[in-house]
């Protein structure tokens, strides 16, 4: 059968080196828009083209895929980004990459749980997109013990993602960078924190924490920075007071109204200093 060099799900591409997809013919359990059956089969035909030995984005992929990718011709990769890989419930192939730095994660439907990441002994970024079960219970990070950089992110259109507890991301030693976009956290306590020497970044949606919790935040942790560690930021539609329920204003008109919400952010952020 011949191999499509043109098109990537619809999107024209010139050069496919970077990008592992199904591109033959054959009866499809899939769609172009809802890929997820890119087999161990397919995965030896489409690495017998020339691939990027580095880095690698997959799409499409299911589960024999990964198994018969990592087995045959994943020991060199250093970047993986799974792209629609739905099908995958078991990413702990993984474990056998030594050479893994870089992990991205887009919409996966099945895989509930990490993998050991302790066997991954380089890797330093994590990014999960749009992967509700695999989000909700994050117990895998306390493996991560050379973890810099996490990313995790909710649905892109609309709601939230339930995260059972922010402690997932406690005792991560080398952690730097925490970023949690459309994510409701069932416990929202941020002791975690405590555990997290050297974090230096923390960023968040707007109405993630109350503004009192945002305040405490600040007054415990001031070497912390992040969008919303303040009383407000630049939003899309305006200027996006931090908290929960808080409104977005527009300025010049809301000038005085922003200038009550920043004193009384001020003032909180010094009520919890005084009582650490």
């Amino acid at each position: 059968m011949e191999r499509n060099e043109h098109f990537f799900y619809g999107v024209s591409v010139g050069d496919t080196d970077n990008r592992l997809f199904q591109t033959r013919n054959k009866v499809r359990k899939s769609t172009a828009l809802n890929p997820g059956d890119m087999d161990a089969d397919d995965v030896d035909y489409e690495m017998q083209f020339e691939k990027n030995s580095y880095e690698l984005e997959i799409c499409g992929m299911n589960q024999s895929g990964l198994e018969r990718f990592v087995e045959k011709y994943g020991q060199t990769y250093r970047r993986l980004h799974f792209f629609h890989c739905q099908y995958i419930s078991d990413f702990s192939p993984l474990e056998n990459l030594k050479n893994l730095e870089m992990v991205g994660i887009n919409w996966n439907i099945r895989a509930q749980k990490l993998w050991d990441m302790s066997k991954n002994p380089v890797l330093w970024s994590f990014l999960c997109t749009d992967s509700k079960k695999l989000v909700y219970d994050l117990d895998g990070f306390q493996n991560a013990k050379t973890l810099r950089n996490i990313k995790i992110c909710g649905p892109m259109i609309d709601g939230s993602y339930p995260m059972r507890t922010l402690e997932c991301f406690s005792d991560i030693p080398a952690l730097e960078i925490l970023e949690l976009y459309n994510i409701k956290p069932d416990d929202r306590s941020t002791s975690f924190l405590e555990k997290l020497p050297t974090l230096r970044q923390f960023n968040f949606d707007a109405g993630m924490f109350t503004t009192e919790e945002i305040a405490e935040i600040v007054a415990r942790y001031p070497q912390l920075q992040g969008k919303h560690l303040c009383a407000y930021a630049d939003g899309i539609f305006g200027i996006r007071v931090s908290g929960y329920r808080k409104p977005t204003l527009n300025l010049p008109k809301d000038q005085k109204r922003l200038e009550k919400y920043n004193m009384e952010f001020q003032a909180l952020v010094e009520k919890y200093k005084a009582e650490i």
